[in-house]
């Protein structure tokens, strides 16, 4: 083999390795799914490192196995590159939920949300037992609103910043939140 296939090979190895941690580490803690591909992933992994050790014990398969270990790693970094990124933005919105999840009453939800309103970052916390996937369509793009479906469980800091959300588009575009779901149905 040489040394660029080798050099070639261990990145992808070691590329294949370091995201297949970051997307277990972060899939089930913080994401709450478990992918198919990180299983699979981890399969295609497995494949090109018993190959490493084929390699080696098999002088005659050579060229064949460098050609398995390519593709085994090459579809392992590749699947894992699609979840990072499906992950990563799962734990980017988590953080900025958390954010919210800390301010416990209402007048630090008021502070929030004039600070959001001042950088043009303003959120609204849906409750319920559906997530209203038009609704957040229309927040976002009409409105520069990003959603988050909060369940059941309605808190009154949430509520709070969510009033001051609709009294903000009542001023502003001269509709209020009822109207918005009005024009969903």
């Amino acid at each position: 083999m040489r040394n660029k296939t080798k050099y070639i090979l261990l990145t992808l190895g070691i590329l294949s390795l370091i995201l297949i941690y970051y997307n277990d580490k972060y899939a089930l803690t913080e994401t709450s799914f478990d992918p198919i591909e990180l299983k699979y992933s981890k399969w295609f992994f497995a494949i090109g490192i018993l190959c490493v050790g084929i390699y080696f014990f098999n002088k005659n398969l050579r060229n064949i196995i460098t050609k398995i270990m390519f593709g085994a790693f090459g579809i392992c970094l590749a699947l894992n590159l699609f979840l990072y990124i499906q992950i990563y933005e799962s734990v980017q919105m988590q953080k900025r939920y958390d954010e919210y999840y800390e301010l416990e009453t209402c007048g630090k939800m008021e502070k929030r949300f004039a600070a959001d309103l001042q950088n043009g970052k303003i959120k609204y916390f849906q409750f319920g037992i559906g997530y209203d996937v038009e609704l957040e369509k229309i927040l976002e793009k009409k409105y520069d609103i990003e959603m988050f479906g909060m369940g059941c469980m309605i808190q009154s800091e949430f509520e709070c910043y969510n009033k001051l959300v609709n009294e903000y588009l009542t001023e502003k575009y001269k509709k209020s939140l009822v109207d918005i779901y009005k024009e969903i149905e």
